[in-house]
């Protein structure tokens, strides 16, 4: 299930108007903390959407009962009903059961709460599971789809996909660019972005992404939107967001398959590992430019990805241990 769908399938207005109150008002004593705490405003919003499908399913399946008489076996249920019921992969059910065991610490360490044991902290998490391959795709793949839309005269679209592919930014990254950072021709970097953990960076751009800033914000023309995303025209006009980023590049997955006839299922998260990887291996086209035939470390790219240690970049490239092993006794891999 895509991201949203879940939330959409699950929440019913008139079942919630229902939910036992004790339970609302943790909700809401908990994100009052978060706002204090300045959590971003989008991590908000998606702990509200997980504690309600929580508090929904207590109210649907527990008889409405306060979450904190709720005991582990209620909690083991729960986690079982979301993969088994829900069909919700591992990875989504261990995001709930974490943001239910967070609510429940949170109610745990406030002296005004009357709860001292989390029993959802001894369910165990489900295993990962590897939902799909990572798409990665080569620089030419990249260069070919930026020129047909150039073609097309989808120049917002060049622009994304071209700042993707230079500064390897998340989606949520990507949507808080402001196009006041694109008038500068000498300029090689966005404003300020927040990411993972509240950090904030600047995302970097190279001359693939200047070409198509400059031709789409020509044809954009003036408004006062500063977002560098926007939807609509005229006085509809408004800035996208990181769904409209997200459905932007699904269409540009549709145009690259039609063009390499084949299917290309890439997505937003697609373009950091290509990135990476191809300023890895040295076939970046700003490899070329800059002179880097040999490509970036892994600690250079740590830096442009903005991760913590270098171990999670090294995540992010091809596992390359079948060519190492093919190239060391001289002969060449088949599928």
């Amino acid at each position: 299930m895509e991201r949203g769908r879940i939330y959409n399938k699950f929440f019913n207005a008139e079942e919630w108007e229902l939910v036992n109150p004790d339970n609302k008002e943790v909700i809401e004593d908990y994100t009052l903390e978060l706002k204090q705490n300045q959590k971003k405003k989008s991590t908000i919003e998606q702990y509200n959407a997980d504690w309600k499908i929580i508090m929904l399913y207590i109210y649907r399946k527990l008889k409405n009962a306060s979450i904190l008489t709720l005991t582990k076996k209620d909690f083991r249920k729960f986690s079982l009903y979301l993969t088994e019921e829900c069909q919700m992969s591992n990875a989504r059910s261990n995001r709930l059961m974490s943001a239910l065991r967070s609510l429940l610490t949170y109610c745990e360490d406030d002296d005004d709460i009357e709860y001292e044991n989390n029993v959802a902290k001894k369910v165990k998490g489900l295993p990962k599971k590897k939902v799909r391959d990572i798409i990665f795709l080569s620089n030419e793949q990249v260069l070919k789809l930026k020129d047909k839309l150039l073609e097309l005269c989808d120049y917002q679209k060049a622009t994304l996909l071209m700042l993707g592919f230079d500064s390897a930014g998340r989606k949520g990254e990507l949507a808080q660019v402001q196009k006041h950072s694109f008038y500068d021709l000498e300029r090689s970097n966005t404003n300020k972005v927040i990411g993972k953990r509240g950090k904030e960076f600047y995302l970097a751009y190279f001359s693939g992404t200047k070409e198509c800033a400059k031709l789409y914000l020509e044809q954009r023309g003036e408004d006062d939107i500063e977002s560098m995303w926007t939807l609509g025209s005229g006085d509809n006009l408004r800035a996208a967001d990181e769904d409209n980023i997200y459905e932007w590049v699904l269409t540009m997955a549709k145009l690259l398959s039609n063009i390499e006839g084949k299917e290309i299922p890439f997505n937003v998260h697609s373009l950091r590992h290509s990135s990476l990887e191809e300023f890895n291996t040295g076939d970046h086209y700003v490899c070329v430019e800059l002179g880097k035939e040999d490509g970036f470390t892994i600690q250079e790219l740590q830096l442009l990805a903005n991760h913590e240690s270098s171990a999670t970049t090294e995540t992010y490239l091809k596992d390359k241990k079948d060519e190492k092993f093919a190239s060391a006794f001289g002969f060449t891999m088949k599928q």
